[in-house]
This record gives structure tokens, C-alpha cells and sequence, in this order.
């Protein structure tokens, strides 16, 4: 029962902070000033990230292909980061 109490703590943090960063990376800004927003994003799809590992590494076979699956959102956020911060950070 502790590893199924820590695996949820790990995803009860992981995914507020995955939706965080996929609110911050879809916004638009008039001012086409991305910085604050897009180095915010990065951050806190890194730390849903860690949280989402953690949970892989502790969990079955479940707990593992829902890791992944919650990890994809990572490769938009990633994305989005390189195509906005050639026109941000100048």
C-alpha cells in the first residue's frame, strides 16, 4: 500500500503541473514578449516530468504506460519552446 500511496502523490503533483505548462505554452501574447511565459512552460513540464518518472520507476506495468502517455505532452512543450525562442530571446 505505501508504493500505491507514493505513485499517486507523483501523479497528484505530476499532472496540475503538466496542465500548468500546457496553459503557459499556449498562451499569446500581444507584445510578442515569450520569455517569462515560454521559460515558465519549460520549467514546469520539467519538474511533471520528474514526477512522472518517479512514478515509472516505482510502478507496474499500468502505472508505467500512463507514465509515458503523460509524458508526451512534453514534446509540444519542447516544440513550441524552440519555434518561439529564436523570435523571443534576442
Amino acid at each position: 500500500m505505501q508504493n500505491s500511496a507514493r505513485i499517486t502523490l507523483w501523479f497528484g503533483l505530476g499532472v496540475p503541473l503538466l496542465l500548468a505548462a500546457l496553459f503557459f505554452q499556449t498562451v499569446t501574447l500581444a507584445s510578442q514578449q515569450y520569455e517569462s511565459v515560454l521559460i515558465t512552460a519549460l520549467v514546469l513540464i520539467i519538474l511533471a516530468d520528474l514526477c512522472f518518472i518517479q512514478a515509472f520507476r516505482r510502478g507496474g506495468w499500468a502505472t508505467r504506460c500512463f507514465s509515458v502517455l503523460l509524458l508526451l505532452p512534453t514534446l509540444f512543450v519542447v516544440a513550441d519552446f524552440i519555434r518561439r525562442a529564436p523570435y523571443s530571446f534576442k
